[in-house]
């Protein structure tokens, strides 16, 4: 009775332990394919939505060539902008640190913003590029939707204006 006893309780160990393995691997699957699929997006606007190759798909009506290539593109900025904001990211920690000294060092401190300032049109030159190499592929009408969709990279941040709106001091 008792190996009995033992064989069952083996045997449901085994059982539990396969689906606790087989929940495991389907949980990594699941969560690679979420990662994989949040790194091919591109944020343009934290309002909106992630611009990625399903994104325009719907959005644009973009077909399986238009997507393989706005992937394509996208695979190269997302590397490339990245480096750059690597970049961006350190000369204003760096500048953050240097202004917070006792004594900041000016020629350190411009040298830094400049250095933020380069970056900062890299970053746009780039994201100039991306986007034309992704209005080559649309048509009229998705070029149209296109624009709407990056333009907020390209207008007036109304967050960064001071209290006058940008106007200027009115009398």
């Amino acid at each position: 009775m008792k190996t009995e006893l033992r064989s069952r309780i083996l045997v449901w160990s085994v059982i539990l332990l396969a689906l606790l393995n087989i929940s495991t691997i389907a949980a990594i699957l699941v969560n690679n394919r979420a990662n994989s699929s949040a790194e091919e997006s591109i944020i343009i606007d934290p309002e909106s939505s992630p611009l990625n190759g399903r994104y325009l798909r719907e959005e644009l009506n973009f077909n399986h060539d238009q997507v393989e290539i706005f992937r394509q593109e996208s695979r190269e900025f997302r590397q490339s902008a990245n480096r750059v904001i690597e970049k961006l990211n350190r000369y204003k920690s760096l500048l953050f640190e240097e202004i917070h000294r006792e004594n900041p060092d000016r020629l350190k401190t411009k040298e830094y913003s400049d250095s933020i300032g380069h970056a900062h049109s890299q970053l746009k030159e780039m994201t100039v590029d991306f986007y034309l190499e992704i209005r080559k592929c649309c048509t009229g009408d998705q070029a149209v939707k296109l624009e709407k969709i990056f333009a907020p990279l390209f207008r007036d941040n109304p967050q960064m204006r001071g209290a006058g709106q940008g106007h200027g001091r009115r009398r």
